[in-house]
Parts: structure tokens; C-alpha cells; sequence
């Protein structure tokens, strides 16, 4: 226990003092003692009531900081633990009734009742929040950049949008549940259609491009390939027609191939068509090459749908050939 030099003075059993009554009516309580003769039981009475106190606030200050209170006149010490012991006793008389910052709010009684009262209604309340809490739009499994979606940008399974607006929308299971996607171009008072676009790493060189106007017609900057191979068409025919090739009609599933060879064998070779015939190669016919002995031969077979045989009567002797097929 912490010492205190500070003592009450006079109050012992008997003690030779004034009474409380007797002290309130003497004329020194107003204007101090005067001239004459000093009498033990006034003095006492006055010098008990200064030391009672100062022992009061010395016990105080000994026991609420736990530091010695020593009468050796350090005044800036006992003004130290005066302090000391005054935030100490507040911080122990206080802390039940006063949020204290180092427990983060863990030292409510109701965490609960308190959110209520900040008045966000049910939303305060929970103790996490989803999507639809807040009106957000759910990413789970990712996340959705700043630039990722504007509007009207994306509309999902809901085409209803406001007249002569433009925007895209995404649909699913739009015909009686079929299992089909649906990317919906709303033109408004526009042309309407789609781009596909790739550029460069730095996003400054396009270097491919694929649209689809408003009225369904399809571009491209290159090639269309089908099953691997170049598509041909009478707009987009082969560049030279004497080399190998393929050409599919589009709307009977028609396919005719070609192809050259410079040096046949008088043994069985196979040879693959330039692509494979989905259903059925119908026939492959040949004919010799440009400066050949007309007496020589070639014999041509289709093995199967990918693959066809050939054989002529010499070895190194060119020849041409023909496959037709759908």
C-alpha cells in the first residue's frame, strides 16, 4: 500500500477543539483572529479542519495511484499523483459507462440494438449484406471492373426498354425453353448489327474485324474456314484454281476437290483429300499431267471418306485429279 504522510490533525477522542456549533458562531470564521489571546481550542478546531481535508485528498491520491505521498514539499510530484490518481479513478468509474476506443465497440451490451439505433432500418441489423440487400449486381466467382459494364449496356432476359433507345440485351430459353442464348441488338433510331474486333497488345492496331449489320448480312476482314478448312464462294473463289482446293455448296451440302500430284507410282499410294467428305466421297477421277505419254495410265480409287488410292502404269508420271462427294 502506497504511504501518506499526511495526517489529520485533532481528532482523537476528547481532542481539544470547538464544537461545529461553537466554530460557526466565533467572529474569526469571517475575519481571521485578531489581536489577544490565543486560545488551543480555536486554533485546534482550524487546524483540524485544514489537515482532515489535505489527509482526505492524500489518502485519495496514495490510493488511487498507487505512488507514495511523501510531505518532503515536491510540489510538482504530489501535483503528478494528484493527476495520476484522478485519471485512474475516472478511467475505473467510467469505462462501465463509456465506449472505450481500443475494443472497437465489442464493449456494447447489445450490438445489435445498437445498430438499430443508427437508423438504417433493416439493413443495420444483419450481420453481412448480399447482392440484393443493396440493389447490387451479384459477382460471384469475379468481379465487375468499373469499364466492365455500362448503361445501357447489358440488359438480362429483359427486352423491355424504352422506345428509340439503343442498347444490347442477353436472353435464354426465349423459345418454349429450347436452351438457346440470345444476344439482342435494340437498333432504336440506328442501323443496328454487331462488331467483333481484335487488336494489338496496346489496343491501338485493329487486326481483325467480323460485323453483322442490322439487316443480318455477315462481313469479314479475311477468311471464313469451315471444319479447318478455307471456305470458297463465288465471291471469295481460290486464288489459283490449278492448285488444290475444295468448294462446298451451301445449300445442297455439295462438295468438289482438286488436286495435282508430280510424281505418281506404279505402286498403290494413298493420298488424303484436302478435306474429309462428312457423309460420302461419290467419286475421284484422274487424268495425266501436261507433257505425259498419252499411252500411259492412271487409276484412281476412293478408299473412304478421307482417303484415295492411285496407281500408274510408270513410275513418275504427274497427274491430276478430281474428287466429288457431299
Amino acid at each position: 500500500m502506497a504511504k501518506n504522510d499526511f495526517k489529520p490533525f485533532a481528532t482523537g477522542e476528547g481532542a481539544n477543539v470547538l464544537s461545529q456549533a461553537e466554530f460557526e458562531a466565533l467572529d474569526a470564521v469571517e475575519n481571521g483572529f485578531q489581536t489577544g489571546i490565543a486560545r488551543s481550542e480555536q486554533l485546534n478546531k482550524v487546524w483540524r479542519q485544514a489537515s482532515t481535508i489535505a489527509s482526505v485528498v492524500a489518502s485519495f491520491m496514495a490510493d488511487k495511484s498507487g505512488s507514495d505521498v511523501v510531505d518532503n514539499g515536491d510540489i510538482a510530484t504530489l501535483q503528478a499523483t494528484l493527476l495520476k490518481a484522478l485519471l485512474s479513478n475516472s478511467k475505473a468509474q467510467l469505462d462501465s459507462h463509456y465506449l472505450q476506443t481500443e475494443k472497437n465497440l465489442a464493449d456494447l451490451n447489445s450490438a445489435e440494438k445498437a445498430r438499430g439505433n443508427l437508423g438504417l432500418g433493416s439493413l443495420a441489423l444483419k450481420n453481412s449484406l448480399s447482392a440484393a440487400d443493396v440493389g447490387a449486381f451479384p459477382a460471384a466467382g469475379g468481379s465487375v471492373g468499373s469499364q466492365g459494364i455500362k448503361s445501357p449496356g447489358v440488359f438480362v432476359n429483359n427486352h423491355t426498354m424504352p422506345g428509340n433507345s439503343q442498347g444490347m440485351y442477353m436472353l435464354w430459353n426465349e423459345t418454349n425453353g429450347g436452351g438457346e442464348g440470345a444476344l439482342v441488338c435494340n437498333k432504336g433510331t440506328g442501323d443496328g448489327g454487331f462488331v467483333l474486333r481484335t487488336v494489338n497488345s496496346t489496343n491501338t492496331v485493329e487486326t481483325g474485324r467480323i460485323t453483322i449489320n442490322g439487316s443480318g448480312d455477315l462481313n469479314t476482314s479475311r477468311y471464313l474456314t469451315e471444319m479447318g478448312q478455307r471456305a470458297y464462294s463465288p465471291n471469295n473463289p481460290p486464288s489459283q484454281l490449278n492448285g488444290g482446293g475444295w468448294f462446298k455448296d451451301v445449300a445442297t451440302g455439295f462438295i468438289i476437290q482438286w488436286g495435282t500430284t508430280s510424281n505418281g507410282s506404279a505402286n498403290i499410294e494413298n493420298h488424303n483429300y484436302n478435306i474429309a467428305f462428312p457423309h460420302a466421297a461419290l467419286v475421284t477421277i484422274g487424268t495425266l499431267g501436261v507433257n505425259q505419254d498419252p499411252g500411259r495410265v492412271v487409276y484412281l480409287q476412293a478408299t473412304n471418306n478421307t482417303v484415295f488410292s492411285s496407281k500408274t502404269t510408270s513410275n513418275g508420271i504427274g497427274f491430276s485429279w478430281i474428287a466429288l462427294g457431299y
